[in-house]
């Protein structure tokens, strides 16, 4: 009798075939002894990344799924239906160009999961490499702490690359699904949104072990940190995204979510309430602000956010803007 996988693994193919296959051996040569399963699903790609799955098709091991779609899904709508097809307690969800770099991380994730029912989810550090897979440099604005913390989500640092996250699916499926309902917002980052969820539903820890790799392709990269632009629509997702946050932390989380959720908020409603972008008057800001309670903290949360990044760059920290 099949026994059901404890953890998922989904891994979003798009015009990966030069990077694929280092993903994929990597996911297979995993040591560990529990029941698993990898779901692929390859978005019809304009490269050779279907030629490649299906020549290393017959050497993976039989938990390995290969979906090959039969016209272009879009990378939400292929994610989605890698989401909906994922059985394990676990997931992992991972992009055809990066790979781990540790045989023993799954298990070890795993196994911290399994013994700390009081933490949502688990990430770790990661390399940070270039086309041919060699270290370029750069370092993730990840974490530098074993637990993460609401102040570090404020200043958009990440407990760690997405790929690097181990967590418990239904809860972490079950928490994005209410804040859906409330977002109202086009596109933002998920990964931000994710950091935040995984707060309000438990503790989060950070390995401090680079055990996943993680490729930024500057040029040609088809990620959401190559192609964004910071125009007028971007303006207007990132202050519908705050007031998103601050709904979801209303709802769900407790007073410490609130108060951050409500600084995040303010701080982007205040960004963007001047220029040529400008999504909203900043007599509208500042009289909404007036009326909270804190009133200063959130006038002052732009300036706080600048001068804590300064302060994290002068100690050599990496940032994200």
């Amino acid at each position: 009798m099949e026994q059901s996988p404890l953890l998922s693994v989904v891994v979003s193919v798009y015009n990966h075939g030069g990077y694929v296959e280092e993903c994929l051996r990597s996911i297979a040569s995993q040591k560990v002894d529990f029941p698993f399963e990898v779901l692929v699903g390859e978005d019809c790609s304009t490269d050779d990344s279907r030629e490649v799955l299906r020549r290393l098709e017959p050497e993976l091991p039989d938990c390995f799924t290969i979906l090959y779609r039969e016209h272009n899904m879009g990378a939400v709508a292929n994610g989605e239906d890698l989401y909906a097809r994922a059985r394990g307690r676990y997931l992992v969800d991972f992009e055809g160009d990066d790979f781990f770099t540790y045989d023993g991380k799954l298990a070890e994730q795993l196994r911290f999961l399994e013994g700390h029912p009081d933490h949502s989810a688990v990430y770790t550090n990661c390399l940070v490499v270039d086309a041919l897979s060699r270290p370029n440099g750069e370092r993730y604005p990840e974490c530098v702490d074993d637990e993460y913390s609401y102040r570090e989500n404020f200043y958009y640092c990440l407990p760690g690359q997405s790929g690097t996250l181990m967590c418990r699916r239904e809860e972490y499926f079950a928490a994005r699904d209410r804040f859906n309902e409330l977002k109202g917002y086009d596109f933002y980052p998920g990964d931000r949104r994710n950091a935040f969820l995984f707060l309000t539903m438990g503790k989060v820890r950070c390995v401090q072990e680079r055990w996943s790799a993680y490729r930024h392709v500057r040029k040609g990269g088809s990620s959401y940190s190559a192609t964004r632009q910071k125009d007028a629509a971007f303006a207007r997702n990132e202050v519908l995204y705050g007031k998103a946050l601050l709904d979801y932390a209303l709802c769900y989380g407790d007073e410490e979510a609130q108060s951050w959720a409500r600084l995040t908020c303010y701080r982007l409603r205040f960004k963007w309430s001047h220029g040529s972008r400008r999504v909203e008057r900043m007599g509208e800001v500042l009289r909404d602000a007036l009326r909270e309670r804190s009133p200063l903290s959130l006038v002052l949360a732009q300036p706080r956010w600048y001068a804590g990044l300064l302060a994290r760059v002068l100690r050599g920290r990496s940032i994200n803007l």
